[in-house]
């Protein structure tokens, strides 16, 4: 990936707040980095990650009960994009899981903006 395209973002999570505030830090790394959508749930996930061709999604593990994990093999035959996992209960065990379906890491939803917007230019690279 040359250092002057833009690496898009899809940011799939069911809390409204979450997602805007999301989109927002993304949105401030322009034009390095820019939120191409946002989804609260698999189908809507999965229709923008086909119709958007984002380089990376940011994916929330639980999304109001449906599983975010399990969504990750049907996103990455999508788009071919990379998946970033966010979590509130970071574990091992969670990232192993989500690393087995796919993903290229997993995060935690406290973790510092700057951790957060250096992780998604790392899997926009793998």
């Amino acid at each position: 990936m040359g250092a002057q395209e833009q690496i898009g973002v899809l940011v799939v999570d069911d809390h409204a707040g979450i997602r805007a505030g999301l989109a927002r830090l993304i949105d401030a790394e322009r034009p390095a980095l820019r939120c191409l959508g946002l989804a609260e749930n698999a189908a809507q996930a999965l229709a923008l990650a086909q119709g958007l061709q984002p380089q990376v999604v940011l994916l929330d593990v639980n999304l109001g009960g449906e599983d975010g994990l399990a969504l990750i093999p049907s996103l990455r035959a999508a788009s071919a994009c990379a998946v970033l996992v966010l979590t509130h209960a970071p574990g091992a065990l969670l990232a192993a899981l989500a690393l087995r379906q796919g993903a290229v890491a997993c995060l935690d939803k406290a973790a510092p903006s700057d951790r957060l917007l250096a992780a998604l230019r790392l899997a926009a690279r793998r």
